[in-house]
């Protein structure tokens, strides 16, 4: 079996951020009914992984020697996303929210706001962060710009954060929790929502995981105010 040659680069901020319903089973959602929110107007994106310790078995000998010593493996549940927003796109947020988008006339064609109700979220959505590669590495051999492509392909149970009005700019967090990736055959996750995959060829999300970083040359999607359909 020939040896893998492995890639390096060094991460560097953030350019662009894509959110893509899901349904309920975490499966991208296609054509009328369909929602894709392409944009620069984020501070930061924060992963936390959220660990469950293992279980530790430790007994002493009626003399007091250790007899037991042992603890198993943390076991990896979740990850806990906090995505800081500067610019609101009130289609995208409202997804996120899971509120209601308000809409001249109610019809449903220019988004002006939100407003969010009592209940649980029921949303979920793909997150995909695109960052820069810095230094050296920030072009490949052949002169291609390189990118970092984050995706947390099953994302929910979001909560809307601090919203501070000041002398200065206001900001909107969003805090969701991650899932383990559909594994829908046709409709699930697969390589990645849409025609374009910022991962290698013949690469798709395998089953239990929740965060995939890629090093890519495919630039990253162009930012758009109005949301896109998922074909």
């Amino acid at each position: 079996m020939a040896a893998t040659v492995a890639s390096a680069a060094t991460a560097i901020k953030g350019t662009h951020y894509r959110i893509v319903k899901l349904d309920a089973c975490g499966n991208p959602v296609t054509g009328t009914g369909s929602l894709v929110v392409v944009s620069k107007g984020f501070v930061q994106v924060t992963m936390e992984p959220q660990y469950e310790d293992g279980e530790e078995f430790f007994e002493r000998t009626a003399d007091g020697t250790p007899c037991v010593n042992q603890k198993d493996d943390p076991v990896l549940k979740r990850m806990q996303l906090q995505i800081q927003l500067c610019e609101i796109n009130t289609s995208g947020l409202s997804y996120l929210a899971s509120a209601r988008e308000l809409t001249v006339n109610g019809a449903g064609v220019t988004g002006t706001g939100f407003a969010i109700a009592e209940g649980s979220p029921t949303n979920r959505y793909s997150l995909e962060v695109w960052q820069r590669v810095a230094g050296s590495g920030a072009c490949d051999p052949s002169g291609l710009q390189r990118y970092i492509y984050n995706a947390w392909p099953n994302v929910g149970a979001s909560k809307v954060g601090t919203y501070t009005i000041e002398n200065g700019r206001s900001t909107l967090q969003v805090t969701s929790e991650t899932q383990a990736a559909s594994m829908t055959p046709t409709t699930g996750w697969g390589d990645g929502p849409g025609s374009v995959s910022w991962l290698p060829s013949g690469e798709s999300v395998h089953t239990g995981e929740h965060w995939l970083w890629n090093i890519t040359t495919t630039a990253p999607p162009t930012p758009q105010v109005n949301p896109l359909t998922l074909s």
